[in-house]
This record gives structure tokens, C-alpha cells and sequence, in this order.
């Protein structure tokens, strides 16, 4: 691929996930929410209600921050009563965090206006324009989620929730002898 083509794909696809991250994402908190939260703490909240065990470490690194951004997101919280850590019995060095009803309850306002607005901004193309936009999107990950490791990493760790149609688990099902998700 030539230089230019290839700087050209860059930016697009930075300006492909800047604007759907932020028309997603900005002001959604504000709108549904009354308590004093960041949308990085959302996020976070959103990770842990995914997943039935899960540590600070694990946190970190399925959402891609640094160990100590984890540990400062979830003290607040912790202190705003959406989360609860919990020493494991077995070995009381690993503290396990887990969502509240509270955080629970606010993660369900927030995800049907995310929805809403994407289905918006979905709705703004024709079928056939959805379906090249769902096309390239499945044929980019298809040849960028190459090997185990950079699955895991990219994963959504959609955890106790997964859900049987992630591209992800459907693009590695399609290999031979590499169907345990």
C-alpha cells in the first residue's frame, strides 16, 4: 500500500472512532444520570457489571488504562456507593470489585439512550450503505483480530453477558481448531 493511501485509511479511521465515541458518549451522562459521575467511571462501571469476578488488574487491562487510573475510578466509586471491593477469601491480596445495585441501576438508564443514539445516526443511512458500513467493519476486523492475543485484547469482554453474535467470537469460531472463546 502506498504512503499516501495509507496515511489517508489513518485518519479516517481516527475520525471514524472520535465521532462515534463522542456522538455516543457526549453529554449522555449529564442527560440520564443526577450523580456527580464521569463517563470514564460509566465505562468502568459498565466493564465490571460484564464480568462476574473481576480484579483491579483485570479492569486495567481489559479497558486499556494504567493500574492507577483503575484504582482512582474505582475508589469513587466505591465512595459513591456504585461499587464494592471484596477480599478473596482464598488469598486476601486479590480484591475483587463488583457493581452495586445502585451502579446497576444506573448502567440500565444510560444504555437505551446509547442505543438511541446510535440507532440516530444509523438510521441517517440507507440500508445499503448500512450494509457496506457493517461489511467493511467485519472484513477489517477479520483480517486485524489475527491471533489469540490481539483477540483478547480487543475483546469487549462482554464476560457473563456474551452474546452469540460478537464478530469477534464468530471470526474465531471460523478457524479450525480455535473455537473456545
Amino acid at each position: 500500500m502506498d504512503s499516501e493511501t495509507l496515511q489517508t485509511v489513518d485518519r479516517d479511521i481516527s475520525l471514524f472512532v472520535a465521532i462515534v465515541r463522542e456522538l455516543l458518549s457526549q453529554g449522555i451522562v449529564e442527560e440520564v444520570c443526577s450523580e456527580q459521575i464521569t463517563l470514564g467511571q460509566v465505562r468502568c462501571l459498565c466493564f465490571i457489571l460484564a464480568h462476574e469476578r473481576v480484579t483491579i488488574g483485570d479492569i486495567s487491562r481489559g479497558m486499556g488504562i494504567s493500574y492507577p487510573a483503575a484504582t482512582k475510578a474505582i475508589s469513587r466509586l466505591v465512595e459513591k456507593g456504585l461499587a464494592a471491593r471484596k477480599h478473596d477469601p482464598s488469598d486476601r491480596r486479590n480484591i475483587f470489585v463488583s457493581i452495586t445495585p445502585a451502579g446497576k441501576e444506573m448502567t440500565d438508564r444510560i444504555k437505551p439512550e446509547k442505543l438511541k443514539r446510535l440507532g440516530a445516526l444509523l438510521d441517517k443511512l440507507d440500508p445499503e450503505e448500512l450494509n457496506f458500513l457493517r461489511r467493511g467493519i467485519e472484513s477489517f476486523l477479520a483480517v486485524a483480530v489475527t491471533d489469540g492475543e490481539l483477540f483478547n485484547q480487543v475483546c469487549l469482554h462482554c464476560g457473563k453477558e456474551h452474546v452469540e453474535n460478537c464478530i469477534l467470537s464468530s471470526l474465531r469460531c471460523r478457524r479450525p481448531k480455535r473455537c473456545s472463546v
